[in-house]
């Protein structure tokens, strides 16, 4: 059962991108849905999204793979991404240096990407974290995550959360 868990936040990531593909393949000017060729529709649109940290520790791992392969072939196309990635309440243990170290690499990688990577204000309060104890490249969304992601939803980002 605990391999299903680990694998089953892949499974659906790569399920919501491949039904989202006719989609942006119609928008794109493709000659069927089968084409799919949605970064030609990114080529003239920025790429603007914003993710939800997944609270289960098992999932970031695939969640920092596939976003840091998605963003790498955006920007290979040619396309301009906009990321945010958002820690709200104890998903802001992932950006403490503390408490994952081990995954800074991917954490750093997502940064070199572009990606803007802030931990929630309010959740930052409610466990007593300063922000020295995250990492460097983490900043922090005011006045909590969930407002921030609503921000930005009202901006035109698309809002992703993980199983």
């Amino acid at each position: 059962m605990t391999q299903y868990r680990t694998v089953l936040p892949v499974v659906m990531t790569l399920c919501a991108f491949m039904l989202a593909r006719p989609v942006f393949a119609a928008n794109a000017g493709a000659s069927t849905a089968r084409d799919g060729h949605a970064t030609q529709y990114f080529q003239h649109h920025k790429f603007k999204a914003v993710f939800e940290v997944p609270t289960n520790p098992k999932a970031w791992p695939s969640v920092a793979l596939v976003l840091t392969h998605n963003i790498t072939s955006l920007i290979g196309h040619g396309v301009y991404t906009d990321v945010v990635l958002v820690a709200p309440g104890p998903a802001i243990h992932f950006f403490m240096k503390k408490f994952d170290a081990a995954n800074y690499k991917q954490i750093e990688a997502l940064s070199n990407l572009g990606v803007r990577m802030l931990a929630c204000h309010a959740a930052l309060v409610a466990f007593h974290v300063k922000r020295k104890e995250l990492f460097p490249n983490v900043g922090v969304a005011y006045p909590s995550g969930v407002i921030y992601i609503l921000k930005k939803q009202a901006q035109g980002y698309t809002y992703y959360t993980w199983p």
